[in-house]
C-alpha cells in the first residue's frame, strides 16, 4: 500500500545511511571511510550553500536529491516486494527476475536481479546465459519470474493492487503440465507480499493466533 512504502521511504531516506555505514564498517572498515566523509561532508554543505542562497540550494540541489532518492526508494521497493516471509535469506526467495523486457538493455540486466544476488560479480553480459543454465535452481529455490515487465511495472501493478494482470506476465519455469493456473499464481504473489516478520516477531503473532 501506499502507507507501507511511504514507512519505507522514510527509512530510505533517512536511516539508510547511518545503517549501510554501520554495514560497510562491520564489513570493511577501510573502505567505509570514503563513503563516511561524504556523508559527513553532504548536510554541512547544504547547510552552508542554504545561507548563501536558499532558493538556489532548494532547486539545484535538495529537490533533485529527494526525486533521485524516491524514485531509488520505489525501485528497491519493488525488487524487494515479494519476499517470501518463509525463506527470507534465500537469494531466490526475496527477489524476482524481469526477462525479455527493453529495460534490461539500458539497465545492464538488472532485471535479473536474483541472478545479481546469487553472483553479484557475473559481468551483465553474461548473466542470461547464467540464468538459463540455472533455470532448475530457480525453480529448486520457488524463485519468480516476470516476462515483459520491469520493476517499476511491477511495482505500480503490486501499488494498485493489480495482482491478476501481474500473474499474466509469471513464467513457469517447471514442465507445461505442472504450470499453476492464474489464480494460483496471483495466490503466491498475494503470499509473498504479507510482511516478513524476525523470528521473535513471527513466535509472538502465532502464539496470539493460537489464543
Amino acid at each position: 500500500s501506499l502507507i507501507d512504502f511511504m514507512r519505507y521511504w522514510f527509512r530510505f531516506a533517512f536511516v539508510l545511511g547511518p545503517d549501510l555505514l554501520y554495514y560497510i564498517y562491520s564489513k570493511r572498515p577501510k573502505g567505509s571511510l570514503s563513503s563516511i566523509h561524504g556523508l559527513l561532508l553532504w548536510y554541512p554543505t547544504i547547510a552552508l550553500l542554504s545561507n548563501v542562497n536558499f532558493l538556489a540550494t532548494l532547486w539545484v540541489l535538495i529537490v533533485p536529491h529527494f526525486f533521485s532518492l524516491t524514485a531509488m526508494a520505489f525501485g528497491n521497493w519493488s525488487q524487494h516486494c515479494f519476499v517470501d516471509p518463509q525463506n527470507r535469506h534465500s537469494n531466490y526467495a526475496l527477489t524476482y527476475n524481469c526477462i525479455d523486457t527493453p529495460g534490461n538493455q539500458t539497465t545492464f540486466n538488472d532485471g535479473y536481479h536474483i541472478v545479481h544476488h546469487v553472483n553479484p560479480r557475473l559481468h551483465w553480459s553474461e548473466i542470461p546465459e547464467y540464468f538459463h543454465k540455472n533455470k532448475n535452481k530457480h525453480l529448486e529455490g520457488g524463485a519468480i519470474v516476470f516476462r515483459g515487465l520491469h520493476f517499476f511495472d511491477v511495482g505500480f501493478l503490486v501499488m494498485s493492487k493489480n495482482l491478476e494482470k501481474l500473474a499474466r506476465h509469471y513464467v513457469h519455469l517447471g514442465p507445461r503440465e505442472t504450470a499453476p493456473t492464474l489464480k494460483e499464481v496471483e495466490h503466491k504473489l498475494r503470499a509473498r507480499l504479507k510482511p516478513a516478520m524476525l523470528n521473535g516477531a513471527a513466535a509472538e503473532t502465532e502464539t496470539k493466533a493460537k489464543k
